[in-house]
């Protein structure tokens, strides 16, 4: 069957007809209103659409390989699964559009505006987002590897989790912007604007920044192994256990670094001091002890004993253990972990599987717990004589006897 014309499109809109599957490969659908309709899968490889009124329209799944949709209104528009490779997005409207795991890869999305959009999930790898407008867009866990992302408006948009392998970024103000657990290894930033920006546990390894404003960041445990910075601005940069150790710094000004484990202030240092800290200045610096429990990973009536500065990541299974962490050092226990009837004495907590213990005290005198939105715990637990600091996520499931400290034995 040959693939509908435009007068086949226009007739099957007079009359009422689905367009849902329709053939329309290499058609002519220039200036078309299609607001509000439905091409759910339909297959439009090559089709012409710009300057097209597709407000709202339902593209699920839609085929637009190397389609032109220079201009095209495609405002609230579900374009879900979508697979655009290639496709032309010129100056066309793609404000608060559904564009979640859609394949974006190649797209020419210059001058677009995606202000508000959802793109979780999307693949833009190589794209070009030159001038577009991202307010508010949400690009968390996107791939943007290789994309250009120069002069684009950014206030709010949220990149968590991104992959931004190999990107330039240019010309960018993304204060306050998250970027937490982002991976721009190898990536050019040149004149962006980070000013109170989320970076935590960012992976920034040998990425070239330029004229970079990083004042008040949070860089805590971001890794910047083989980073170069030139001439940028760190001053008031939470740098807690970030990984400079081979980072070529040029030119960097630092009036002071927050170095606190909560990114309080409480912590002031120099940039010498810090520099110093990871050796290399002074005496070298004393490694922190990392350890991990894997997912498929069952430990049983174990005793474990962690010192200064350690962390333990557990995605793992735990059983009978007994665990004993320094104050300043910090066990995770990832959303795959389980400690069913163990014990932890002090550190600083973080939950986001499930620690189960209720025959006798699960936590002894710990510094912190907190649990997330996906964690579980039944315990008990002793605070300190200061008192334990908690955060828990809305949502969360606990059953919780807190003991306190004047009634500790």
């Amino acid at each position: 069957m040959n693939p509908l014309t435009r007068a086949d499109v226009e007739r099957r809109i007079k009359s009422g007809e689905s367009l849902e599957r329709a053939d329309l490969r290499g058609a002519d659908l220039s200036q078309i209103s299609l607001s509000g309709k439905s091409l759910s899968r339909a297959e439009m490889d090559g089709a012409t659409l710009e300057g097209a009124k597709l407000d709202g329209a339902d593209l699920t799944g839609a085929s637009l390989r190397e389609g032109f949709l220079e201009a095209a209104q495609l405002s609230k528009a579900v374009l879900a699964k979508a697979d655009l490779d290639g496709a032309v997005l010129r100056r066309a409207n793609l404000s608060f559009a559904d564009l979640r795991r859609a394949n974006l890869e190649g797209a020419n999305l210059e001058g677009a505006n995606l202000e508000g959009a959802n793109l979780k999930y999307a693949q833009l790898d190589s794209a070009n987002l030159a001038g577009a407008n991202l307010k508010g867009a949400n690009f968390a866990q996107t791939d943007l590897s290789e994309a250009y992302l120069g002069g684009v408006r950014a206030a709010g948009v949220v990149l968590a989790r991104a992959t931004l392998r190999g990107t330039t970024l240019e010309e960018i103000d993304l204060s306050d912007a998250n970027l937490g657990e982002a991976v721009l290894a190898s990536a050019l930033l040149k004149n962006v604007v980070l000013v109170g920006a989320s970076l935590d546990e960012a992976d920034l390894s040998k990425a070239r920044l330029v004229g970079v404003d990083l004042s008040r960041a949070d860089l805590r445990r971001a890794v910047m192994t083989g980073a170069r910075l030139e001439a940028c601005v760190l001053t008031g940069a939470k740098v807690h256990r970030a990984d400079f150790t081979t980072a070529n710094l040029v030119d960097v000004r630092a009036d002071f670094l927050d170095a606190s484990r909560d990114g309080d202030d409480t912590e002031r240092i120099t940039l010498s001091s810090f520099l110093e800290s990871l050796g290399r200045g002074g005496e070298p610096a004393a490694q922190s002890v990392r350890r991990y429990i894997g997912a498929s990973d069952v430990l049983k009536n174990a005793e474990l004993a962690f010192g200064e500065g350690a962390e333990v990541q557990v995605d793992g299974r735990l059983e009978g253990c007994s665990i004993t962490l320094a104050s300043d050092a910090s066990l995770i226990i990832g959303e795959t972990g389980v400690l069913e009837r163990c014990q932890i004495k002090g550190g600083n907590i973080e939950i986001h599987g499930r620690f189960l213990e209720m025959n006798r005290i699960g936590f002894v005198r710990p510094g912190q717990l907190l649990v997330s939105v996906r964690g579980a715990v039944s315990a008990t637990i002793e605070q300190p004589p200061a008192r334990t600091r908690f955060g828990f996520a809305s949502g969360c499931r606990l059953r919780l006897n807190i003991k306190d400290p004047s009634q500790a034995a």
